[in-house]
């Protein structure tokens, strides 16, 4: 789901309710909307993980998953996983939850048990036959700073598909990634260095 998000700040009660109401409603509008503002108040991050598992429409699912994505709340993440690693989900959908993990990667180190989790689910599905899929994945590998990850990336360089509704192919994806990579690296170690 393209689009900015909201300031991030709380709901009042009854505007959290009208948009946790509106995110799995049938107006598309109303669902884009709600998101965006779900996406800024990070107190409805356990009611949003509990409506994911009974909403099975693909936009509405996408839209709980873009207001996840930006409370960066670790607890999405297992789901995000399972989410990109089932091939009978939609790829709007299997492609907004590579992005939860790229919003949440350096929250985890390699070697960690979520990290090589993760890991293995983005190489599984970096073949997946939708390129939006693909161009997803792209960018998450890129937000891993696992330079690893470049080698994997640079194989994505001849994938011209395009994704609908993204900027440019596959492989222009894969060619940013590649560069976030790099500077992502340069963050992991600025943290670690930095730790007191």
């Amino acid at each position: 789901m393209k689009g900015t998000r909201t300031s991030p700040r709380p709901l009042d009660a009854d505007a959290r309710r009208a948009a946790l109401e509106a995110v799995v409603g049938e107006d598309k509008a109303e669902i884009i909307r709600a998101a965006r503002l779900l996406s800024g108040d990070s107190s409805t991050t356990e009611s949003l993980l509990e409506v994911l598992p009974n909403e099975q429409r693909p936009p509405n699912r996408q839209a709980v998953l873009y207001a996840l994505a930006w409370h960066g709340d670790t607890r999405t993440w297992p789901v995000a996983m399972t989410i990109l690693d089932d091939a009978t989900e939609h790829p709007s959908v299997r492609g907004q939850a590579a992005e939860v993990l790229s919003y949440l990667f350096l929250r985890f180190e390699p070697g960690e048990a979520h990290f090589e989790d993760a890991i293995r689910v983005l190489l599984r599905t970096m073949t997946d036959p939708s390129p939006e899929v693909r161009y997803c994945v792209a960018n998450t590998l890129g937000s891993t700073g696992f330079l690893p990850m470049c080698k994997h990336l640079e194989g994505m360089l001849n994938d011209h598909a395009v994704a609908e509704g993204w900027v440019g192919t596959v492989a222009d994806e894969a060619a940013r990634a590649i560069e976030d990579c790099r500077e992502m690296a340069e963050q992991r170690v600025r943290r670690r260095l930095n730790r007191p």
